[in-house]
């Protein structure tokens, strides 16, 4: 063998001592570099010459320079910082949120409900003076104003997660481009298989494990590598690259999709678009960081944009239970106080059928019913003038006839039986007695038809279907007293109405039962034997228009509520205190507001009495009724707010603890994987000082070939 092939053999090692130092010098250089996968040089024979006795080496190569990685602890890794991220981003948001729910009773709306049964104290202590009216109006429109700002806020932090949500869509969207230029990049420089595209694959981890904590996507990599690389394992070096989310693709090696963000009832969800250049909504699929934003905003939401689900949804929903509890506990109280007549707000749409459109088929004025009507049996039940039942009868009604027409069918099965018949009153059907008053004799058992429902009218439908959806503010079954007092306070007339949806009586189940109870006429609601001092002789009701009347039918009177437990006054606004139905509309009733000296602290019309007041500060210790997401809850008014800032308290806290509970977990795995990944200080120097000393010897061997050279060149001369 020539000396030239021995200076070739130790030229090899040098140049693979400078490889492997230059490699270990890069992993120095990257030890504070999280993202940065420690390398290692692989060193690998060259081919040896054949000779006898025996094959004579020709030196070294680095054959490969793997990352030290495994896969699976890389994905447990991304997979734990996912959570945090998620949880962290939840905390962030829920302890916003608790800076405005304070649980504690002199702050916020604890000390504002104080504050406004305080108020009442002080008017029911001085019914007449004015500075305390004054003082109840402006405790009142500051609680009023609290519970506003409180659901502001809601959906002010709504917004903001929106936005956040847009941002990490942007966010993602950038992170998938970049892989797909990645991907491409690695597979050109890894054709040839031979190169490793270490420092690209280290650039496309942190880029994937940002993407996992964003959205949680799926990433699957085909034929992973299992690599012993002279004393360190890797498990790497997949060949197809794979990106998913809600079971659709959004990268698969160099190509990508999008992700769009569509509107929602003004709310960002988000989509991928698929080949075929359709949109698919993934957002309940979404988890990581924009899955907790999702959590805290909700996925459902209301026509006003506010969420329906979500902590947000929740806690607004709360806020307006609450608000509504308020509502109407406080006007079915309110409602005690007596005034000469009763015309409330119009709480509900009602069709109104103009004559020319009452002559035409129903088919052709579908566009403004609610809905079509359909062919079917409306039954009626006939009562006598004591409200005694006394029959129901069955009227088909056809679906292509007119409303006249139909009106006609109903007056010719009415015929003979009884003296009221069906009519259009301004715009509505109403059954009247021959003196044109609304008819307590003839009520709607069932509509088979729909057509009530297809005209919008809830008085003639049953009230366990209305109840929560149709009206502004719950009914309860019970019963309510209407009383009639004279201009000196000295009660006149009492009838107790009876409210029970659940009976198949329309008496007790529909408002037009509601409405016939107070105007049938011979009841003797005095026990006096006199039949002209009775509720029905001093006032009519009706329901016109979504609008509840009491009508006085002689001069100098007042009516009032009493014993209110179905809510009926604080249900459809009889003598408000407060108007609105939600937490973002409840408010002092106007008048009041504009006149606080128009508070009153009495029942009957008597400026001495305070009786309503009374009430109201009995109220604050009694249970009452909220309606949360349709759920029935009893509660205090200040017990219900309690158990809600303890509820955001809990949610908080869970959502910390299992934020912790996960930062302990990945900072373990991140430790195992750091130990596999990450550089060592101390082991790079050791392998320095061996790759110095290997470098060091393969330069002395050159050095000693060099002086073999020059020997063997001063013999030849």
């Amino acid at each position: 063998m020539a000396i030239s092939s021995s200076l070739s053999t130790a030229l090899s090692g040098l140049n693979a001592h400078q490889t492997a130092i230059q490699t270990t010098s890069n992993n120095i250089s990257n030890a504070s570099n999280p993202d940065y996968v420690r390398e290692r040089a692989v060193f690998s024979t060259l081919p040896p010459i054949n000779s006898i006795p025996g094959d004579i080496g020709t030196g070294v190569n680095i054959s490969k320079i793997y990352r030290i990685t495994d896969t699976f602890v890389f994905n447990q890794m991304v997979k734990t910082s996912q959570d945090l991220s998620k949880y962290s981003t939840m905390e962030k948001y829920l302890q916003q949120i608790s800076t405005y729910f304070p649980d504690v009773e002199d702050k916020g709306l604890f000390q504002d409900i104080k504050d406004f049964f305080n108020a009442w104290q002080t008017l029911a202590s001085n019914p007449n003076d004015g500075s305390a009216k004054i003082d109840l109006a402006s405790k009142t429109q500051k609680l009023s104003d609290t519970i506003h700002l409180l659901a502001n806020k809601i959906k002010d932090i709504q917004k903001q997660a929106n936005e956040q949500i847009k941002t990490n869509i942007d966010e993602a969207n950038n992170i998938i481009k970049q892989i797909a230029n990645l991907n491409k990049q690695i597979n050109s420089h890894e054709a040839n298989n031979i190169s490793n595209a270490n420092e690209l694959r280290d650039k496309r981890d942190a880029l994937e494990k940002r993407l996992k904590e964003l959205l949680g996507v799926k990433v699957f990599k085909n034929d992973t590598q299992s690599i012993y690389a002279q004393g360190e394992e890797t498990i790497d070096y997949s060949k197809d690259y794979q990106i998913t989310l809600g079971g659709y693709n959004l990268l698969n090696n160099e190509t990508y999709h999008e992700l769009k963000l569509i509107d929602f009832n003004g709310n960002n969800n988000i989509a991928i678009q698929t080949e075929d250049f359709k949109l698919k909504d993934i957002t309940k699929s979404i988890d990581g960081e924009v899955g907790g934003l999702l959590q805290i905003r909700g996925y459902e939401f209301n026509e006003d944009t506010t969420p329906k689900d979500g902590y947000l949804g929740d806690l607004l929903s709360s806020l307006n239970a609450l608000a509504q509890g308020l509502i109407r506990s406080t006007n079915s109280i309110y409602s005690y106080s007596a005034q000469q007549s009763v015309q409330t707000d119009s709480n509900y749409d009602v069709v109104s059928i103009s004559p020319d459109l009452a002559n035409k088929p129903l088919p052709t004025i579908e566009k403004i019913l609610k809905h079509p009507v359909r062919d079917g049996n409306m039954i009626l039940n006939i009562y006598d003038d004591n409200g005694n039942f006394q029959e129901d009868i069955t009227i088909p009604i056809d679906k292509n006839k007119s409303i006249n027409q139909i009106i006609d069918d109903i007056n010719s099965a009415l015929n003979g039986k009884t003296t009221t018949t069906a009519k259009l009153v301004n715009g509505q059907i109403k059954f009247v007695t021959p003196d044109g008053k609304e008819s307590p004799n003839v009520l709607v058992k069932d509509d088979g038809s729909l057509l009530f429902s297809a005209l919008g009218d809830i008085e003639y439908m049953p009230l366990n279907k209305i109840n929560t959806t149709n009206l502004p503010i719950p009914l309860e079954n019970g019963n309510f007293d209407v009383v009639v007092y004279s201009s000196d306070g000295n009660e006149l007339a009492r009838r107790t109405i009876t409210v029970n949806m659940d009976s198949k009586d329309p008496k007790y189940s529909t408002l037009e039962g509601i409405i016939a109870q107070i105007n049938t006429p011979n009841i003797d609601d005095n026990k006096d034997n006199n039949s002209n001092n009775d509720v029905d002789d001093y006032y009519t009701a009706k329901l016109l228009n979504g609008q509840f009347i009491l009508s006085p039918s002689q001069t100098n009177t007042y009516i009032g509520l009493d014993n209110d437990s179905v809510n009926f006054g604080g249900a459809f606004g009889v003598n408000k205190f407060f108007d609105g139905d939600n937490a973002f509309n409840i408010n002092l009733n106007q008048e009041l507001a504009n006149d606080p000296s128009k508070i009153h602290a009495y029942k009957a019309p008597n400026e001495g009495n305070n009786e309503v007041a009374n009430e109201m500060l009995q109220m604050q210790f009694q249970t009452i009724s909220f309606y949360k997401n349709g759920t029935k809850i009893e509660n205090t008014i200040s017990g219900f707010y309690r158990q809600t800032t303890s509820n955001l308290a809990n949610q908080t806290q869970n959502i910390t603890s299992k934020k912790e509970t996960t930062q302990t977990l990945f900072t373990s795995i991140q430790n195992q994987y750091y130990s596999i990944s990450g550089v060592n200080i101390d082991e790079e120097l050791i392998n320095l000082e061996k790759f110095q000393r290997g470098y060091q010897a393969n330069a002395k061997v050159i050095t000693t070939i060099n002086q073999m050279l020059d020997a063997l060149f001063g013999i030849k001369q």
